[in-house]
Parts: structure tokens; C-alpha cells; sequence
């Protein structure tokens, strides 16, 4: 465990020595990934840990509206400031594999993909035929919004693609009949699309300390943690005069501290019932937001090996970015020896 933990600090380490860039598009928009085994809730992780040798999988499809929304230089209203929907709509779809290594130790991978809906005007074209001008035989390209001022590119923006994937170990310190705490250690890996708003700059480190208070059918369940990223910017792409020397910064994201709850009740043998929240608060400079947001679960589980879930709900922050109209998810997580009890 402590070669594994050692490895996962320095390549997070490694990868935050890496020159800061502005006016980037490398930013993970999901704020409510799934729990990373079958004994978390929806998005919320728990201390306990898997049975030595159990290995059980899962899958969430996700539907978000307007996740990302910034504040930009409109170039049809002589760039005057307006509110714009960059990404309308997201879909998310998150794999994961879990495998206990003791009784109080386990590994897991979390694989996701996305598919974005932008808002052309927003986002712009690469490049842009300007007709010639007066007397002139030739015309030329220009990048319009996104990619004013970046380097000279001829490939859009992906609606679609993999996201970064995240690798954790979790640990239980304690598990006893009213209380549980322990540790999760993830990390994500900066493979996804980081020019098309589908992953971070680079890797990510997330720990997170575990705690659950257990009264029979009814649990409280909260996490503390921090995300250690490299800080990644967007510029006001299309700055007005009076900003072309230091365009405006309008929205970073860096180091963050995490937080989450829940409280969930099994009504009934195949029913069970939660309400989740979790966010974060940023710790890093530059033009940063909380962010939050509540979630509402129905778990149906028709057996001991199965647990499905349907979750609603929405952001909390209405300055935050990243704070979405909606969010729904549908999961499907499956165990080939859960502990007794089953999934909830």
C-alpha cells in the first residue's frame, strides 16, 4: 500500500511542476462524479470497503444542462459582456471495476466518456474565410470566439470523448456496528480531451477522509477531502480595447478543498432512499468559485448482488460556472459476493 501510495504522489507531483497556461479549455465540467465501488452511494463514497477477493463493477449515464456557463465578451454587441451557455447539454457515461484486496483494503478504476453540446456562438471556429477587402485579390482566415488569440489551429472543438480517468485506494480504518471511518486516495490520469472541456490539465490528486454513523436501517454518511491540481485559466478571448494589454481573466480553477454528506434510509427490503450533497471551496488564487449541489436518490435493489439507482437534482451555486440547471443519473452497480446486507 505504501508503494502504491508513494507512486500516485509522485506522478501527481510530477505532473503539477508543468507551466501554468491561460486561456485554456482543460477543465473536468462533472462535479458529481459516481462513487468509485458498489458501497458508495450515487456520488457519495463510503468507508466500507469490499470482501478480500470480491470484485463487482458499475455503470452511471448522466444527463447535465448548461454546465458550463461563462460570462464573455459578446463581438456581435460591440463586445460588450453577456452570459453564455458554452456547453448547453452534457452526457456522461462512467465504468467502473472495484476489487477487495483484504477486508479493510480494495482498488478500483473508474473509465468515463462524455459527449458536449456546445453553443456555437460561444465557442466559435478555428478558422473563419474573411472576404477580400477592397482591392484586394485574396481573402483570409480568422479564429473566431474560443480560439481568438490562440495559436494558429484548424481543428475544432470534440463533442465527444474519453474523459480522465481515476484510479483510488480505499482504505477502513474502523468498522463497527454504529460508525466507520476511513480513507479514499484517487487519482486522475490526463488523458481525456483537455482542449474540448473534457479533462484536467493534468493529474489530479483527491483524498478524502471517510466517516459513517450506522442506526439500523438509517445512515449518515460524510467526507472530507481536497483536489491538488495545476491551476488552469480561461482568458476573455475577444478583449475590448481598453483590456488588450491583460485581457480579462473570467474563470480558473486550481487547488480545492471537498466536501460531501448524505443520509440515506432502507424503507423496505428492495427500497431504499438518500439525499447527497457535496462541493468544494477553492484555495487557490485567481478568479475561483465554490461550487455545490444537492442530490435526490431512489435505490431499488432486487437482490443482494444488485442495486440500482435513480438520482435528480441541480447545482447551488448560481455565480459558480460549473453550476448546472439540471443534473439526472441512472446507475446500475453489481457485486459477485457482496458483504451481508447486501449493496446498501
Amino acid at each position: 500500500m505504501r508503494q502504491t501510495v508513494g507512486i500516485v504522489g509522485f506522478l501527481c507531483a510530477l505532473g503539477l511542476h508543468v507551466p501554468t497556461a491561460s486561456a485554456d479549455r482543460s477543465f473536468d465540467l462533472v462535479t458529481t462524479a459516481p462513487a468509485m465501488d458498489a458501497y458508495g452511494l450515487q456520488v457519495i463514497d463510503r468507508a466500507q470497503t469490499p470482501q478480500q477477493f470480491e470484485f463487482g463493477m458499475l455503470a452511471n449515464v448522466g444527463w447535465a444542462g448548461k454546465p458550463l456557463r461563462l460570462l464573455l465578451n459578446d463581438t456581435k454587441l460591440n463586445r460588450e459582456e453577456a452570459p453564455f451557455a458554452v456547453v448547453e447539454n452534457q452526457v456522461t457515461l462512467d465504468v467502473g471495476f472495484y476489487f477487495g484486496l483484504w477486508e479493510f483494503l480494495s482498488l478500483s478504476a473508474m473509465i468515463p466518456v462524455g459527449v458536449n453540446l456546445y453553443d456555437a456562438n460561444a465557442v466559435g471556429e478555428p478558422t473563419v474565410v474573411v472576404p477580400p477587402a477592397s482591392g484586394s485579390v485574396y481573402g483570409s482566415t480568422t479564429p473566431t470566439g474560443l480560439y481568438s488569440g490562440q495559436p494558429r489551429q484548424n481543428v475544432s472543438l470534440s463533442s465527444a470523448g474519453l474523459r480522465d480517468p481515476r484510479f483510488a485506494i480505499k482504505a477502513r480504518f474502523y468498522g463497527g456496528k454504529y460508525f466507520e471511518i476511513g480513507t479514499l486516495l484517487e487519482t486522475t490520469v490526463p488523458v481525456g480531451d483537455r482542449a474540448s472541456f473534457l479533462g484536467d490539465r493534468n493529474f489530479t490528486f483527491r483524498p478524502k477522509l471517510l466517516v459513517g454513523v450506522l442506526l439500523g436501517r438509517f445512515h449518515a454518511i460524510g467526507n472530507f477531502g481536497a483536489v491538488v491540481r495545476e491551476t488552469s485559466q480561461l482568458v476573455e478571448p475577444n478583449p475590448t480595447p481598453a483590456q488588450a494589454a491583460a485581457p480579462a481573466e473570467r474563470w480558473s480553477v486550481g487547488h480545492e478543498l471537498t466536501w460531501g454528506g448524505a443520509l440515506t434510509l432502507r424503507a423496505h427490503k428492495y427500497l431504499g432512499l438518500g439525499v447527497e450533497a457535496l462541493g468544494t471551496v477553492p484555495v487557490s488564487s485567481g478568479v475561483t468559485y465554490s461550487t455545490a449541489a444537492m442530490l435526490g436518490s431512489i435505490y431499488i435493489l432486487p437482490s443482494e448482488k444488485v442495486r440500482l439507482t435513480v438520482t435528480g437534482g441541480g447545482g447551488l451555486m448560481g455565480d459558480d460556472p460549473r453550476n448546472p440547471s439540471g443534473r439526472i443519473m441512472l446507475q446500475m452497480v453489481y457485486s459477485l459476493l457482496p458483504r451481508a446486507g447486501g449493496l446498501l
